[in-house]
């Protein structure tokens, strides 16, 4: 009887999985790029989130709402890339203390991105509009690559609707 061996020698293994591991270096470097493009907007998209859940919040309980980064306890200026707390404002504005709660924690963004917003946090009364001003614009940006730099900006309307898009703000 006469039996036919049937398989891969291990010359065409190694040529298969050489074409293989060139395809996956190539696929992975052009990856990155696509992820790092689209980091404004999943960074927007949680904040716009975290706005609809702080809105949300104030209007079912009848309290304010707080959204921003907390450092002792505290809301300060300039902090909006840092990690960003959602609570409960029972007590004074702008400060996490024993009567508020806590309900939400969003991640730092990218530390080489940049967001910006003219305020230190934002506030939702009981009635869900915003305390103190009538519109607010966050703009954020990827570094400065080839000359350019990308970004998107969100605005957030004083009856907390949020809407985001393209941006020129940027620096260049």
């Amino acid at each position: 009887m006469f039996y036919k061996h049937v398989g891969l020698t291990l010359l065409e293994i190694l040529v298969t999985l050489t074409i293989i591991i060139v395809l996956l270096s190539l696929a992975l470097t052009s990856y990155g790029e696509v992820i790092s493009a689209h980091r404004p907007e999943f960074a927007l998209k949680k904040l716009k989130r975290a706005l609809h859940l702080a809105k949300t919040q104030a209007a079912s309980s009848g309290n304010k709402t707080t959204l921003c980064h907390l450092e002792n306890q505290q809301c300060i200026d300039n902090a909006w890339h840092k990690k960003l707390t959602v609570f409960v404002d029972r007590g004074e504005l702008r400060v996490l203390d024993g009567d508020d709660i806590r309900l939400h924690e969003l991640s730092a963004i990218a530390p080489q991105d940049t967001i910006e917003y003219p305020r230190r946090a934002i506030i939702f009364n009981s009635d869900a509009s915003i305390k103190g001003f009538t519109n607010g614009t966050f703009v954020y940006c990827l570094p400065i690559h080839q000359g350019v730099s990308d970004g998107l900006e969100m605005s957030v309307s004083n009856s907390g609707r949020a809407r985001i898009r393209d941006t020129k703000k940027c620096p260049l």
